[in-house]
């Protein structure tokens, strides 16, 4: 076959995998239009010094976990420790602004993939994605204010009267592949939280304590 031929084919196949992307991601933020307001939204969890403990379970692929998160506000971070009801420590994490540090990991949780995806997930819950160059957003149907995070396929809805946020997901070139939600909030404190992915059996649930 002609070296030349294979070459062409090739590059269709290339620009057409390129243009199913770009449309396909497009769907996801096609339900949008930008806002040129700018509003004062409120994080959650971050007032400094302070610790939040919430009753949590998890529970990844066959396996469930549950027992105690704290997660303490630092002037650098979030510090995030998981206990069982008898005081047994799953994982202490802390979140820093680039980077983060694992101070202690269950043995059988101590995988690359569990660790990475818990930071991950930890950083979406608490807003540590949303910077000061954010793009503001509504959706088209309800007029709910939006945030895009630039760099990040993250998407968080506030209330319009509180500015807290009520849902988030994170999407990638096809679908919205994960899941937040922020509920029954007490002091601008969400009373329950909840992550779920759509990709993998991962899902959290948290239900505030102190």
């Amino acid at each position: 076959m002609d070296k030349n031929y294979k070459h062409s084919d090739l590059t269709k196949k290339i620009i057409v995998a390129v243009i199913l992307l770009l449309f396909f991601q497009s769907c996801v933020i096609s339900e949008f239009k930008p806002e040129s307001k700018t509003y004062d939204y409120k994080k959650i969890l971050s007032e400094t010094g302070k610790s939040y403990v919430y009753r949590t379970r998890i529970h990844l692929y066959d396996n469930d976990f549950s027992g105690l998160i704290v997660i303490k506000s630092e002037k650098t971070g979030h510090r995030i420790v998981f206990l069982n009801e008898i005081g047994m420590k799953f994982f202490d994490i802390e979140l820093l602004p680039r980077s983060y540090k694992i101070h202690h990991i269950f043995k059988p949780m101590n995988k690359k993939m569990l660790i990475k995806l818990l930071v991950s997930d930890f950083n979406f819950i608490l807003m540590n994605d949303i910077k000061s160059e954010n793009k503001f957003l509504k959706e088209k149907k309800s007029e709910e204010i939006v945030i895009k995070p630039k760099k990040v396929k993250n998407i968080y809805y506030f209330d319009k009267g509180t500015l807290l946020p009520k849902e988030a997901f994170k999407y990638s070139a096809f679908r919205k592949t994960t899941l937040l939600n922020y509920k029954n909030y007490n002091t601008e404190i969400p009373q329950n939280i909840s992550i779920k992915h759509k990709n993998i059996k991962f899902a959290m649930e948290l239900s505030f304590l102190k």
